[in-house]
């Protein structure tokens, strides 16, 4: 298409090729939903509701939420498919410039400033209408880890794992606010816990709602959360206690996340505070780029509280890179 549009002689047949060009990719768009529909839906289906429901789709595809909307319904009833939730990347080089030696007091060893850092995160849709027709529930599970894996001296551990897995419930939306089109709201039951025993041992749950919004080509996400809380330990080492208590302090009670997409490079932003007079708060930074067919570069900086749960309470300045194999959008 590209350069079709460069030799164009005159401006307005440019922009007839730029329309045709579209209008092709929307009729493959909406061939490509009409036959996965037929083959995921049961054979007394109106014609005329399947086309209602893929044309109602290929609209919303040419927005950068509805395009990834528009990928994941295609796929929602293939059992054999499961999509990615929040980005999965491997980064080989991260440096901290302050590692909290704290939790580790008791072992023999440093930890180093250097270590690796990944995510895997996945869902499975479990339902759909189960909050009125524009409902989606699903499953999900984010894994976030903290290898020391150029630490000879310390055996190389695996020194943080954080298990996240949820469940949740997107209502699609259509209203505007300010300019902005929230797209979809997200309820959600969240549990995270690293998985240690004893002084280790950091665990909480959250009930929060998601709400997305979208301009151009730029999102924005506000995620209000609240805290359930948990009974105080009885002793240091009482295993139904409360693991983090103040957590809130640290990771404050919402998160703000803004994503823009610019051709094949995708930039994003969130931050965090407690909005206290004792102030604590956390700013990632992130950038994608191409480097390939199917994999993209990614850098990313995180200053502040909350990147781990083993690290809620001390303060973390980190700067990575490596290879993202899913992004934002």
């Amino acid at each position: 298409m590209m350069k079709s549009i460069r030799y164009c002689s005159h401006i307005l047949s440019c922009f007839a090729l730029f329309y045709a060009t579209a209008a092709i990719a929307d009729n493959a768009a909406l061939e490509r939903c009409l036959r996965d529909r037929l083959e995921q839906t049961s054979a007394n289906t109106p014609v005329s509701e399947l086309r209602a429901y893929c044309k109602e789709r290929v609209t919303e595809k040419r927005s950068v939420v509805g395009g990834r909307l528009f990928d994941e319904w295609l796929i929602e009833n293939n059992p054999f498919v499961i999509t990615a939730h929040k980005p999965n990347y491997v980064l080989p080089l991260t440096y901290n410039t302050r590692p909290n030696q704290a939790p580790y007091a008791d072992l023999q060893g440093d930890l180093q400033h250097l270590e690796v850092k990944f995510q895997l995160s996945l869902k499975l849709q479990m339902a759909s209408g189960v909050l009125g027709p524009n409902s989606l529930l699903f499953f999900a599970y984010t894994n976030q880890s903290y290898w020391q894996a150029y630490n000879k001296e310390f055996s190389s551990p695996f020194r943080e794992t954080n298990h996240e897995p949820e469940i949740f419930v997107i209502l699609l939306q259509k209203w505007s606010l300010f300019g902005l089109q929230n797209r979809l709201i997200a309820l959600s039951l969240n549990h995270q816990s690293n998985g240690r025993p004893g002084s280790q041992s950091r665990s909480w749950n959250r009930i929060y709602a998601n709400f997305i919004f979208e301009k151009h080509n730029t999102v924005f996400s506000f995620r209000p959360w609240y805290r359930l809380p948990e009974e105080k330990k009885s002793t240091p080492t009482d295993p139904s206690g409360d693991d983090n208590p103040g957590i809130e302090n640290y990771m404050g009670h919402g998160e703000f996340r803004m994503i823009h997409k610019r051709g094949q490079h995708t930039y994003s932003l969130m931050l965090r505070n407690n909005l206290r007079t004792e102030n604590r708060g956390a700013v990632e930074l992130g950038w994608s780029f191409p480097v390939g067919e199917r994999l993209k570069g990614y850098v990313q900086y995180f200053n502040g509280y909350g990147e781990s749960l083993i690290d809620y309470d001390a303060p973390v300045n980190r700067m990575g890179v490596g290879i993202a194999l899913t992004d934002w959008l």
